[in-house]
């Protein structure tokens, strides 16, 4: 018989005060101890040893117990008649053993990595995805090695069920190499060009399209989303279309500046979006527009070389200059007396970028107009009337020191003014003083409207629009009072004439002391600018 374990024969006896169990030896047995939890003495009989439960063979199931191996206990002297009896032999501890670590970790790898090169080659497939560009044949040698690394984990990681392992593993496999001849958009290479490689000649560029077939040429521009557009604008507004710029090699810094500038010249939708094609390159798609093809081209041509016009898929190819959006130095372009401050300042208002335009006008509004006068203030003229300039003060105030002729400059400026007026937006004091300066009569009615909201803000403007504002303001003085009438009295004194002394003196009977005196005031300025 098999060595006793030496715990079995100890008493296990149970504290009668806290419960706490303890192991003691036999000969303890009728005498009295010490619990060591809570120091009670009490003496070892039947009623603090605790008995466990007996059972018998067969009477507790348990599966696991089937795993060891069934030994004799005592090695008896053969009996005659009896059959010799017959163990099984030990199984294999493998088989019961948990599997380790690296085996889960194995399995984890194998599956989220072709689960993640699947949908790597269904998402990244579309233009401007990770894959756009790379042709079939690769996607198929990625699809392979994926799929044979997976398989090898999950061989490796179920050593209990490498057949069951395997085929799940060729199962996937295979459904990742089917993927690439369902998922097929982008497959076509790209052109080989660079950020920093120097523009095609025309000549090249055209004669490369010219060449190409026009599905060839929608599968590598990516013309999905631009063909949706239009399709969409067709069905529900006829008056406006959508064009596609296909921008290339711009810098991934300059995008919004291109969207900005392409939304506030042509008025697009907000909704105008970029797609990325690889390399520098981007599809524009400048919606809800109205301009033609060749006007998009005009105004595109801002951004660089026009390339190609594609009027099957209305599509203008541009290469992107991206040298125009770095500015001069800045000690050049605020040094007066340097020779080229006024040739950079004045490429500075062709800029695309309504800062660096900004900085320049407000540069050019405190110098002295030397040189390219003509150009200079036809520039300013031009952003006076443009959508989307938010310093027109400062253009109205620059214009006042370039314009050498008045009229053009002073026309914008009262359009300018009646939009504002309409929108019951801000009108900049400087652009009604570009206008007065201007000499321009048709200001009268609009500066009239301007004093009669704020009289103190607008009196000195109003008067030195001189005897043109003589009859708008005998028109409003018999309909003003308080602070409106003492400031016409003040202005009709400054501008007015033979008109306005009856006026004047019919106003005196019955006026404060303080409108009396600007009465005979005004009265003897008018009949002093009189007198031969």
């Amino acid at each position: 018989m098999s060595a006793l374990n030496p715990d079995d024969v100890l008493l296990l006896i149970r504290c009668p005060s806290c419960g706490q169990r303890f192991k003691v030896a036999d000969d303890l047995r009728g005498r009295t101890v010490e619990c060591g939890g809570c120091e009670h003495r009490f003496r070892i009989n039947d009623e603090v040893i605790v008995r466990g439960k007996k059972f018998y063979p067969g009477e507790r199931k348990n599966a696991k117990i089937n795993r060891f191996q069934r030994v004799p206990l005592a090695m008896g002297p053969e009996v005659a008649g009896f059959a010799e009896m017959r163990y099984a032999e030990a199984p294999d501890p493998s088989a019961f053993e948990p599997i380790a670590p690296q085996r889960v970790i194995a399995g984890i790898l194998g599956v989220t990595g072709m689960v993640v090169m699947a949908l790597l080659l269904i998402f990244g497939t579309r233009r401007g995805g990770t894959l756009d560009g790379m042709t079939t044949d690769n996607r198929l040698l990625m699809a392979g090695f994926s799929g044979l690394l997976g398989f090898v984990l999950l061989v490796y990681a179920n050593p209990r069920a490498r057949r069951k392992a395997g085929g799940f593993g060729l199962l996937m496999g295979a459904g990742l190499l089917a993927l690439p001849f369902f998922f097929t958009d982008g497959s076509v290479p790209l052109p080989d060009s660079s950020l920093g490689s120097p523009p095609v000649p025309q000549q090249a560029a055209q004669a490369s399209a010219e060449s190409m077939a026009l599905d060839e040429l929608r599968n590598l521009i990516g013309t999905a989303p631009l063909a949706a557009e239009i399709e969409r604008l067709a069905r529900e507004d006829a008056t406006k279309h959508a064009v596609g710029l296909w921008l290339r090699g711009l810098r991934e810094e300059n995008r919004f500046l291109v969207r900005d500038y392409m939304l506030r010249v042509t008025d697009a939708d907000p909704q105008s979006h970029y797609y990325s094609r690889g390399r520098g390159d981007f599809l524009m798609v400048v919606t809800g527009i109205t301009q033609s093809l060749d006007e998009m081209a005009k105004i595109a041509s801002a951004l660089g070389s026009l390339e190609k016009i594609y009027e099957e898929i209305s599509v203008l190819e541009i290469r992107v200059n991206n040298s125009s959006f770095v500015g001069a130095s800045i000690e050049k372009l605020t040094d007066k007396g340097h020779p080229a401050f006024y040739d950079l300042n004045m490429k500075e208002l062709d800029c695309i970028d309504l800062e660096r335009v900004a900085r320049a006008v407000q540069r050019l509004a405190d110098a002295e107009p030397k040189i390219y006068r003509t150009d200079i203030t036809r520039k300013l003229i031009t952003l006076l009337g443009a959508r989307g300039v938010t310093f027109k003060g400062d253009l109205c105030r620059a214009l006042a020191v370039w314009s050498e002729h008045p009229g053009p400059a002073g026309d914008v400026a009262l359009q300018e003014v009646k939009t504002l007026i309409a929108r019951k937006a801000e009108v900049p004091q400087e652009m009604i003083s570009l206008i007065v300066k201007e000499k321009n009569p048709a200001v009268a009615p609009v500066l009239d409207e301007l004093w009669f909201r704020n009289p103190t803000h607008w009196e000195t403007l109003y008067g030195d629009l001189g005897a043109s504002a003589e009859v708008t303001l005998i028109r409003r003085f018999p309909k003003i009072d308080g602070m409106l009438r003492q400031s016409a009295v003040r202005l009709l004194g400054r501008v007015g004439g033979k008109d306005s002394l009856p006026l004047l003196e019919a106003a005196a009977p019955g006026a404060d002391a303080e409108l009396r005196v600007l009465l005979q005031k005004a009265t003897a300025s008018i009949r002093k600018r009189l007198q031969p």
